[in-house]
């Protein structure tokens, strides 16, 4: 039976408990680290005045189909056919067609390990699958490494994928824990494969994985799957580190808790659900051309507030969410903004609700609440218990899916 997901353990020394309480009653100060400008605002690509005010606008979810088992994430391979394709926790790639769950695509329930955190965690299609029949998972393995494999399709409209056409890419050493995996995987426009990972597990990322530039956890890590000469990856020679003798060369951002869902809006504008520690959960939005070497502050920071004042340097320089949830446990914390693990999602770019254009849904799977948010305001919440996952259809309208089964098409309304 799969555990609670993407939430670290409870237990805490008293000593970690009494240095978080002290950094929250503000009896540290936060003068060590500075906040970097936000990016530019993403632009809705639509007139202003056509938009409805996020005020007004409210969230629907709509159940397509059940039967699916722990999916966590649906995806799009834009190859002509409409199909979805969900990903299932314990290792199966499902395809929807309409409200039909037309069969399994990918089985790697042999090579996965799952529970808890662990499982088959991501799916990324490149943008010439119709040509190249490629396609790449990113999953855990029994010694709780993150692999990246590639598999091949024997033509894009294929019903299966044969396991015996998995290639090894990459394989991100994650020992001691079990939980903060990331693990989300997606092309990015410039055609490289884009890396989500958590810092290793564990509270407060006891080894600083996320700050370090010699660990890849904690990290957006940015790398070639498509080498000329034919190598597993390459390291893209425009990386911010690509040339370094002291840093990972596949490292693109860092300081990263758990980015366990996020996406790429289409202006290139990443946005990431990063599932926080006790107090704050946090939506971050990077424009590409500010990405490079972004640090995202965890864990000297906790979404807009000083969690770990000692790994605050004064040198450094944070770059802040645009948008944070309370825990409910926080005081003074209300139902609308409260979350606990927060699962990211995509910018709203579809043709069928046109006064929604350039709105951001996400959700919340331990609150099982689902916002809109654009330009700075959040929305109000709709409940979508036990969200565990999002993703979009060929024509860019959005879905989620439900731990306990459930794909629902997410719409939206004027109140």
């Amino acid at each position: 039976m799969l555990g609670l997901p993407w939430r670290m353990p409870r237990s805490r020394s008293l000593l970690l408990i009494a240095a978080v309480l002290t950094v929250a009653a503000g009896l540290v100060p936060a003068a060590s680290t500075s906040a970097a400008p936000l990016p530019a605002a993403v632009p809705a690509l639509v007139s202003p005045a056509a938009l409805s005010p996020i005020a007004k606008l409210r969230l629907t979810a709509v159940r397509v189909t059940s039967g699916l088992v722990s999916p966590v994430l649906v995806r799009s391979a834009n190859d002509g056919t409409s199909r979805l394709f969900v990903v299932e926790q314990a290792g199966r790639v499902r395809t929807v067609l309409g409200s039909t769950v037309t069969g399994t695509y990918l089985d790697l329930r042999s090579i996965v390990t799952s529970g808890g955190e662990r499982g088959l965690l991501g799916l990324a299609f490149p943008k010439d699958f119709a040509k190249s029949r490629l396609l790449w998972v990113s999953y855990t393995r029994s010694d709780g490494a993150l692999v990246i494999a590639r598999f091949q399709a024997r033509s894009a409209t294929s019903s299966s994928v044969a396991l015996s056409t998995r290639r090894t890419v990459m394989v991100i050493p994650h020992p001691v824990n079990a939980n903060h995996n990331g693990g989300n995987i997606d092309f990015g426009a410039d055609g490289y494969l884009y890396i989500g990972t958590g810092d290793g597990g564990s509270a407060g990322d006891p080894p600083n994985n996320a700050q370090s530039l010699r660990s890849l956890l904690g990290k957006m890590l940015r790398v070639n799957v498509r080498c000329a000469a034919g190598p597993t990856y390459c390291v893209p020679p425009t990386n911010p580190y690509a040339r370094s003798t002291t840093a990972r060369h596949e490292i693109w951002m860092y300081g990263l808790r758990n980015p366990w869902r996020w996406s790429f809006d289409t202006n290139g504008a990443q946005w990431i659900g990063d599932v926080g520690q006790d107090r704050y959960e946090e939506i971050d939005a990077i424009s590409a051309a500010s990405a490079k070497r972004r640090n995202l502050g965890w864990s000297c920071r906790e979404g807009k507030h000083v969690y770990n004042a000692g790994r605050c340097r004064s040198t450094a320089t944070y770059t802040g969410p645009v948008m944070e949830l309370c825990h409910p446990s926080i005081s003074g914390c209300a139902a609308s903004r409260a979350g606990e693990a927060i699962i990211g999602g995509y910018v709203y770019r579809g043709a069928t609700y046109p006064s929604a254009l350039g709105t951001y849904v996400f959700g919340d799977y331990v609150t099982g609440k689902i916002w809109p948010y654009r330009s700075g305001l959040l929305g109000t919440p709709t409940a979508l218990a036990g969200v565990s996952g999002f993703g979009i259809q060929d024509n860019r309208e959005i879905y989620a899916v439900t731990l306990d089964g459930g794909l629902y098409r997410i719409g939206f309304r004027v109140v």
